[in-house]
């Protein structure tokens, strides 16, 4: 039995963070390793139809969850609230999922159906939204609440068995040749349905305030904070859905794999920031709450800058190898999506930032300028990816690019975004705004990976070594880390560290040799 005052309320942030971080390395491995499982027994195809359905509903939760759940969380994060708020939020959560199963198995004509899902069968399109709905809204607000009161231990071993579970659910489908669409959609509804209801039940007792709450209370505290995030969900939606249905009409299943494969590798390189993100968004959500504005910048500058720099070291190591990942893990069908996955490695550098704004804006309240912001980058995304997708026949031409297209987008416009967030926070705090540390950052780790894999293939040339590029790989790790080091220590600034804090990390390592 886990005592309650060892985890609850706490925790400071270093150990919520490296207890998080530790725990989405066994959680993201596992779920990585079900993932080649999947990857490889679907096919390009089946797997880009796979995550065309489930990718199409998690718009739909956008559109529909108008900003509630990012209200909900901050909530929480700033005081406990009573059992009412739960109750009248988890209505909330099921009349989302009654209209849309409605609208989807009843409302909708055949033909909407079939040019929404582009002829997908209308059992296999619910059994896509029951699963999305699952695991994207119902175990993310239960997460949430135990977030909130700093439960992070029970949350992340939860999430660990989660992906235990499901992997060895996929496995036995794969030995017992099972390995379907539809059973995965079956295998995700009762994973998360069931830790789901584990998880609440555990946390439950210490989520509740004694206090009375009407519901027009909570109804104008929703409104307040969600009324600017209508608008934005709205377009968001757009734009996500626009990405997954334009791919797939224009590009296929395969291209829709091939740009799926690059999303997950990409996630590999986000541990870092998935484990500090609910933490950071407490802590700001407290400090604001607060009034402590040196606490903010504080937290703000060290953790942006950080994890940009960290998410970079694993991405900018991947990138030269990326067709020799793609062959090894997932066979010969998927070595054309190759350079999508290399582009698709950069993706998480900027995502990371993204999600540090995003997270600060919305912990801090400042929803209707985040919106605003949102909704003008989104509206220039949207002509921009059918001009990358649409093919040369289509009613209005295009480039035809596929996944590769998609990548691209998603990358460079990315970037600015984050860009643009930035900006505007250090606007609104007074702080000074710096973006060239990110170009440092990348500019750097890529010429010391590709430096290092061609000075040790040419080693290898020269001798008449020869050896499995992934074996060629791991030779290449330490020296590349070495290389990182050096960056780091001659350039602090750009990992979100100062030089005395590296100087007393170098003077503990010697003392901490010395005594071997």
């Amino acid at each position: 039995m886990f005592k309650w005052d060892s985890f609850v309320n706490s925790q400071s942030i270093k150990t919520r963070f490296l207890t998080t971080l530790f725990m989405n390395i066994v959680r993201v491995g596992l779920g990585f390793v079900g993932g080649i499982v999947i990857a490889r027994s679907l096919g390009p195809a089946g797997y880009g139809n796979y995550n065309f359905l489930l990718a199409s509903f998690v718009s739909i939760t956008v559109l529909i969850d108008m900003g509630t759940s990012s209200a909900f969380y901050t909530f929480l994060s700033q005081r406990k609230r009573s059992s009412k708020f739960y109750l009248y939020y988890f209505s909330w959560i099921g009349l989302q999922f009654i209209l849309v199963l409605l609208f989807v198995a009843f409302i909708f004509p055949d033909a909407w159906r079939n040019k929404i899902w582009l002829g997908h069968p209308k059992g296999i399109i619910i059994l896509a939204f029951v699963a999305s709905f699952m695991m994207g809204k119902l175990w993310n607000t239960v997460t949430q609440a135990g977030e909130s009161i700093r439960a992070t231990v029970i949350v992340q071993l939860n999430s660990i068995f989660i992906a235990g579970l499901y992997l060895c659910i996929v496995l036995g489908m794969f030995f017992l040749h099972l390995l379907t669409i539809p059973n995965l959609f079956i295998a995700v509804i009762f994973v998360y349905l069931l830790l789901s209801l584990i998880l609440a039940k555990r946390i439950r007792d210490n989520l509740i305030a004694r206090e009375e709450v009407k519901l027009q209370n909570v109804f104008n505290e929703f409104k307040i904070y969600c009324i600017p995030l209508v608008a934005y969900g709205i377009v968001s939606f757009a734009y996500s859905f626009a990405d997954v249905w334009l791919l797939q009409r224009f590009g296929g299943a395969v291209q829709q794999g091939f740009y799926s494969v690059g999303l997950r590798f990409s996630a590999i390189c986000l541990i870092a920031t998935s484990s500090m993100l609910k933490v950071f968004w407490k802590e700001i959500a407290e400090a604001n709450e607060s009034g402590n504005k040196e606490r903010l910048y504080y937290l703000y500058t060290k953790i942006s800058r950080g994890l940009c720099f960290v998410g970079a070291v694993g991405a900018c190591f991947l990138i030269p190898f990326s067709k020799e990942i793609l062959v090894f893990l997932l066979g010969p069908k998927y070595e054309a999506g190759w350079l999508c996955l290399a582009i698709m490695f950069l993706h998480p550098i900027h995502q990371s930032l993204g999600q540090i704004n995003g997270t600060y804006f919305y912990a801090t309240a400042k929803t209707r300028l985040y919106s605003n912001i949102g909704i003008a980058l989104i509206l220039v995304s949207l002509p921009v990816t059918y001009f990358v997708l649409a093919t040369d026949s289509a009613m209005i031409p295009g480039l035809g690019l596929g996944s590769v297209g998609l990548a691209l987008k998603t990358v460079t416009l990315q970037l600015i975004g984050v860009n643009i967030l930035a900006y505007f926070i250090s606007r609104l705090r007074g702080w000074r705004f710096s973006f060239l540390y990110q170009f440092g950052i990348i500019g750097s780790l890529l010429i010391a990976s590709f430096a290092v894999k061609g000075l040790l293939n040419l080693i290898f040339h020269i001798s008449s070594i020869s050896f499995h590029p992934l074996v060629s790989m791991g030779f290449c790790m330490p020296i590349y880390i070495l290389a990182v080091g050096l960056i780091v220590y001659l350039f602090p600034n750009l990992s979100g560290l100062e030089r005395k804090q590296i100087t007393s990390s170098i003077r503990f390592l010697n003392r901490f040799l010395k005594t071997k």
